[in-house]
């Protein structure tokens, strides 16, 4: 008998009205009367005989001296309806076996009916305790019967109802382990947006909060019943994950739900950070792609992530109907411009509160262990094991991804937390730069961090930052030593691309910590009570340098790390035409006002170089497709690589710890993160003064310079004829824009010029 049918037949068989129409499970239900005439310890189904603490076949049982008569005849009444129920179900399951499925249908059927009088949660709870009854009997055969009652909506239920349900999923996945996966089914599909249960006039109001936690819960008794569950947890919580262009809403849900559940299943640690950074990086890269996307077409686009959240603001908390972020089509090039800057900006959000959602359990996490033992001044045990679980995600993933602009920064924060974590992400990123059977844009992409890292992160030792440029400066003089031996030498961005990005990461490093490179800064700056944290960190070491103080900087000693610089810029590979423009060009004017290197005559001498354009190479595109050829925009190309004559040569500038600038997560980064910082400079023009006929081709190199860095994250602009005539351009400008030379398109403004009023 088909399903539809047997609910009618339901309705009229003496066989399955059985269970007489009483109270008393309305009694069960809402025990407030009885406790009148009871004590407080009285709960007889929720504490006493709570079903959790229960075994499969435990009755549920009462003291006689602690309940009325009247108490007495319900239950007893409840009891009989119980056996009915029991038996019906029994002899529904072995008549479907004999070949008739008829009663067993007509049991679906009653489970499952919604209209037009559906069962009340009291007839329902007798159902769910008479099958607890019958779980030896629930194999296979049964799927159907099993599949029926975890459609229930039992999160929305009164607490005893709640609890008996949850010991049936546990009695059920105890008894038959093939139950265990449509279980936790259910209950990974109910953690996510999408779960919207069938509320009646008589249904209590159950927060979303609440329902969550009861979701939790269950996964963790079930865990706890079968600790091998865990192994088909993880494939359906990665099944749920919200497609990247689903709502805020919907992604801020699930990353708190699915962060909570590392709570009870820390053995998923590994696969659940790991599946959350890689769709967060999805997100992340999503929103440059766009970027670009909008700075290829002919509108003029800024974006500014500080304004992100102005406009439109979305609570992320609150319930949302809106399933994705569908763009709509329009018909107008403005209009289109203007629904693709509204999708930017919601995924920039959503990208925020994702990446705030990972910084806040983690921070509850290294809290929690707080008060664990840490022997010889280390991080406690969990907490480098949650760092080394990061580390393996980020060699694995963030390292590979080119474009993404925010989730390293999740690497950023944790090994924030111990030195001894800052001394393994160096040396994990130096034995990459290192291994010639790496990948090279893998080497070029960790000689990139490295420099990043390096010059942002506020909490290095000056140990550290010497020890990185000592590597550095080994590397790039034992190649210039092996290679620069004729006269046939030439640049070479695809054959030296590791080489060239070292020496550049050595130049950015120069132009963030020259401070303390000076031989003798860690004396001077321990002697002054400003520069040095509770920590011992140095605080305030990065500021640009005062050019006023550069006729002082006669006599300076440096660091012999840096003595490589002064070799390989004049080898014949000469890295100042091939590294970014905007690195060489800061570091021309900070090295020069140091008196540390005075490099203008060869940039004036390489303006005059053209590289030719040499066979494509097997791995001349190793970055995959949309993340742009990696020669870049040079001091002589356009960007667009041409079919013949020259081809862009300059290396792409990549710093991919450019400033943080999502609005809810940045203050993580607080304390931490190092910021460019410049001094105004009140005597530039007499400064200008003293200048020679030999500085004018510094000076252009200065008046030019604000053009190509002011755009944070943008692709490494040319030096071309437009950012020549902005002479009059302020140095400070060039100084603040020296925060962001990255790949990453525009992450400082974005806003569509003249479809706001904002500026």
């Amino acid at each position: 008998m088909p399903v539809s049918h047997s609910i009618n037949a339901a309705a009229s068989a003496p066989k399955v009205t059985f269970a007489p129409e009483t109270p008393s499970m309305d009694n069960v239900l809402s025990l407030r009367g009885h406790r009148k005439r009871a004590s407080d310890s009285n709960n007889i189904l929720a504490a006493a005989n709570s079903p959790m603490k229960r075994s499969i076949s435990t009755p549920v049982i009462s003291s006689p001296a602690m309940i009325s008569s009247e108490q007495v005849a319900d239950f007893e009444k409840q009891r009989q309806s119980l056996v009915m129920m029991t038996t019906y179900i029994a002899s529904s399951i072995q008549e479907k076996r004999r070949g008739d499925p008829i009663k067993f249908e007509e049991l679906i059927a009653q489970l499952t009916v919604t209209k037009p009088s559906p069962l009340s949660p009291a007839k329902m709870l007798q159902w769910i305790q008479a099958l607890s009854q019958c779980i030896s009997l629930l194999d296979k055969s049964c799927v159907d019967l099993i599949e029926a009652m975890l459609q229930i909506d039992w999160l929305i239920q009164e607490d005893v109802f709640v609890q008996y349900y949850m010991s049936f999923l546990g009695n059920v996945v105890s008894a038959h382990a093939f139950y265990v996966v449509p279980v936790q089914s259910m209950l990974v599909q109910k953690l996510t947006h999408r779960y919207k249960p069938t509320l009646t006039g008589d249904t209590p109001v159950i927060s979303r909060e609440v329902q969550h936690e009861r979701v939790h819960q269950a996964l963790k008794y079930i865990l706890g019943l079968i600790p091998t569950g865990a192994t088909s947890l993880f494939p359906l919580l990665a099944h749920e994950f919200p497609h990247k262009r689903e709502s805020i809403y919907a992604h801020t849900v699930y990353v708190k739900n699915i962060l909570r559940v590392l709570e009870y299943a820390p053995v998923l640690r590994t696969q659940i950070l790991g599946l959350v950074i890689e769709r967060i990086i999805q997100v992340d890269v999503e929103i440059q792609v766009e970027l670009e996307e909008l700075e290829d077409s002919d509108t003029e686009v800024a974006y500014d992530f500080d304004s992100a959240d102005d406009d439109d603001e979305e609570d992320i908390s609150d319930d949302s109907d809106s399933d994705s972020d569908d763009d709509s089509d329009s018909g107008s090039d403005s209009d289109g411009v203007q629904v693709a800057v509204m999708d930017i900006k919601k995924m920039t959000k959503k990208l925020d509160g994702m990446l705030f959602l990972v910084f806040s359990y983690l921070e509850g996490y290294v809290n929690s262990c707080r008060h664990l033992p840490t022997p010889n001044g280390r991080m406690p045990a969990p907490v480098e094991e949650l760092f080394l679980v990061l580390l393996q995600i980020f060699m694995g993933t963030i390292l590979q991804t080119f474009k993404s602009r925010h989730t390293q920064f999740i690497l950023f924060y944790i090994v924030s937390l111990s030195p001894q974590f800052s001394d393994y992400f160096l040396g994990a990123l130096g034995t990459k730069i290192l291994d010639k059977s790496q990948p090279e844009v893998i080497r070029v992409s960790a000689a990139a961090y490295m420099s990043s890292f390096v010059s942002r992160a506020k909490y290095l030792d000056i140990r550290q930052v010497l020890m990185v440029i000592d590597m550095l400066g080994n590397f790039v003089l034992e190649l210039v030593a092996k290679v620069d031996t004729g006269s046939n030498v030439l640049p070479d961005a695809d054959r030296y691309a590791v080489f060239y990005a070292v020496v550049q990461a050595l130049m950015y490093i120069f132009c963030f910590r020259w401070r303390v490179l000076e031989v003798g800064a860690e004396n001077k700056i321990r002697s002054s009570k400003d520069d040095f944290d509770s920590a011992g960190m140095i605080v305030g070491s990065m500021d640009s340098p005062d050019v006023n103080s550069s006729r002082g900087g006669v006599g300076r000693q440096w660091h012999s790390g840096l003595n490589s610089l002064q070799r390989v810029v004049t080898s014949r590979l000469n890295p100042l035409k091939m590294c970014s423009s905007n690195v060489v060009k800061q570091f021309a004017r900070i090295s020069q006002s140091l008196d540390f290197m005075y490099i203008y005559p060869i940039l004036e001498q390489n303006k005059k170089i053209y590289i030719p354009r040499h066979a494509a190479r097997p791995d001349s595109d190793m970055l995959g497709a949309g993340s742009g050829n990696r020669n870049g925009a040079g001091a002589n190309g356009s960007g667009n690589p041409t079919v013949g004559g020259q081809l862009p040569h300059e290396l792409e500038t990549f710093f991919p710890f450019d400033p943080y600038r999502l609005r809810r997560s940045a203050p993580f980064m607080q304390g931490i993160y190092q910021e460019w910082e410049s001094e105004e400079d009140d005597e530039d023009d007499e400064d200008e003064d003293d200048y020679d006929e030999d500085d004018a081709g510094e000076e252009e190199y200065e008046d030019d310079e604000d053009d190509e860095l002011q755009d944070i994250g943008r692709h490494n602009a040319s030096m071309n004829s437009e950012d020549e005539e902005d002479e009059d351009d302020d140095e400070a400008e060039m100084n603040k824009s020296i925060m962001a030379m990255s790949i990453s398109p525009s992450p400082a403004h974005f806003l569509v010029q003249g479809m706001t009023g904002r500026k």
